[in-house]
């Protein structure tokens, strides 16, 4: 009798683990799955960043193939999560979500890819920061709900075990309590088989439990890992890459922002674009490398010469736009009319002195941005054919 009693004990125990185990596996493959299905989703973005950040037609055609290439592989880690997940009703809801996600961002991505392929930047830079990027913040949100969920359930599962295996040793040590009056040795032998046993239960829950706080740190290194490269893309999107300035998409974004709070709040703003004069000049004398330098270099000074409620951005070649919040016309071109003499006293690394051209324009009742930078525009073109090294406020009537 105490040996049937010892062998069930045993035999259940191993059937316990064994079970739990197998849970826990199909669990660690859904994780896998799902973090392969969210790297190769993140990846598609970076190879959208990368067709506009290269020139090369070539290097532009292999990020579009990885772009597809990335595509086919996401397809696969979903298809082989939603097989692991088809048998629980919360699971499978929430891949219908991500699905739904997907489907919204996909044809966004793939807009975008073809935008970055026609040579239509801008268009394509301002749908994927206002519409991709948003769903996919949506879809890490909810990848990482999945892996706490997920990470939960594991240890949920652990514990279950160990209470069920509690359970089976309390009521097998009551009858082995009963079996004690009738034989002491017998009832020795099955306290030595049984804290075997326990000792074999505590040694597995040990091993179960520093799997799952393994794959939650892997999980958890994975998911700060793919913030930081989407704020490398959100700083790569909005940087012109050789000044570090605002590139002309974020100054765009900056201009809607102030006009719509002119509108609501009546809060005035003034635009500066500045032109480097005779720029061609350097370029063809000194070589574009240190055209380059020079551009940079105009950069720092405007840095330095602009203080806080300032946009400052690389609108063109070698055009740059100042944006001064909260100043009127006569601040914008006291300001611009500074820059301006102190650009003229100062010398430049192998090109000496040079000189620049402003036109400045302040927003008026039921104008549009449009028309405020042309009016800024204008004021530049008559800076440029008045002499150049002069500041201009434009107007229908005249120029001053």
């Amino acid at each position: 009798m105490v040996s049937i009693l010892v062998f069930s004990a045993k035999q259940l125990t191993n059937n316990s683990l064994e079970h739990t185990s197998q849970i826990i596996v199909s669990q660690y493959q859904k994780l896998h799955n799902l973090l392969n299905l969210h790297i190769h989703g993140q990846k598609r973005t970076i190879q959208l960043e990368r067709i506009y950040l290269q020139e090369d037609p070539f290097e532009k055609d292999a990020a579009l193939m990885d772009f597809y290439r990335d595509g086919g592989n996401y397809m696969i880690y979903r298809n082989q999560l939603a097989l692991l997940v088809s048998g629980n009703p919360a699971e499978t809801k929430w891949l219908e979500e991500m699905n739904a996600l997907a489907r919204v961002t996909s044809p966004i991505q793939k807009r975008v890819a073809q935008l970055g392929m026609n040579g239509e930047a801008s268009k394509g830079k301002e749908i994927l920061m206002t519409q991709a990027l948003p769903r996919l913040e949506q879809f890490s949100q909810r990848v990482n709900e999945f892996s706490l969920f997920q990470a939960q359930e594991m240890k949920n599962l652990i514990a279950d075990s160990k209470v069920r295996v509690d359970q089976l040793m309390h009521n097998i040590l009551t009858v082995a309590g009963l079996l004690i009056l009738v034989s002491l040795a017998f009832a020795m032998m099955i306290t030595r088989k049984f804290n075997h046993i326990n000792q074999q239960l505590k040694i597995s829950n040990g091993t179960l439990e520093q799997e799952v706080r393994s794959r939650t740190q892997k999980l958890s290194k994975a998911r700060e890992d793919l913030l930081h490269k989407n704020k490398i893309l959100e700083q790569l999107s909005t940087t012109d890459p050789l000044t570090q300035l605002c590139n002309r998409l974020k100054i765009e974004r900056v201009l809607e922002d102030l006009h719509q709070k002119y509108e609501d709040e009546h809060q005035i703003y003034s635009l500066l674009l500045i032109d480097i004069d005779c720029f061609k000049k350097i370029n063809d004398t000194h070589g574009h490398t240190i055209g380059d330098e020079v551009l940079k270099e105009l950069s720092e000074q405007l840095k330095q010469s602009f203080a806080q409620h300032s946009h400052i951005g690389r609108w063109g070649g070698e055009e740059f736009i100042v944006i001064l919040e909260n100043e009127d016309l006569q601040q914008a071109v006291s300001a611009a009319e500074a820059f301006r003499q102190h650009i003229e006293n100062t010398s430049f690394i192998e090109v000496g002195n040079l000189t620049v051209s402003i036109g400045v324009a302040t927003v008026k009742a039921n104008q549009t941005i449009s028309e405020l930078i042309h009016s800024a525009d204008l004021g530049l073109y008559e800076s440029k054919h008045a002499g150049r090294n002069r500041v201009t406020v434009y107007s229908n009537d005249d120029s001053t």
